[in-house]
């Protein structure tokens, strides 16, 4: 059944994830904008821009407010977001687009 829905992007949805405690719900789409959406709001508590459109998005596993996400060819950077704060924590250059990003279990290394 259908409980909610959101409205933040102004084009289609390229990945959705929730954070490990289910209390975020972070989407990117091909408008370049990763939004961070938590269970009490119908806007987005945060909208995190990029160059290109946010393809890779994941949560780490052991700080809960730590979100990285990745985007295409004119991007090539890895951000990582403190999503309580809404503060860039830094960015990697990765030379590509980035499609995918996955934190091992411990949430210390990531792999895209």
């Amino acid at each position: 059944h259908h409980v909610h829905t959101y409205r933040g992007h102004e084009q289609e949805i390229c990945g959705l994830t929730w954070s490990p405690d289910g209390t975020q719900l972070a989407s990117g789409g091909n408008d370049n904008m990763c939004n961070v959406w938590d269970l009490t709001n119908t806007r987005p508590v945060h909208t995190f821009h990029h160059t290109a459109a946010v393809k890779a998005l994941a949560w780490n596993p052991t700080q809960k407010s730590l979100l990285a996400t990745g985007a295409g060819t004119s991007d090539r950077h890895i951000r990582f977001f403190n999503t309580q704060s809404g503060n860039l924590v830094n960015s990697v250059e990765t030379d590509s687009q980035v499609c995918s990003i996955q934190w091992n279990n411990e949430g210390k290394e990531l792999v895209s």
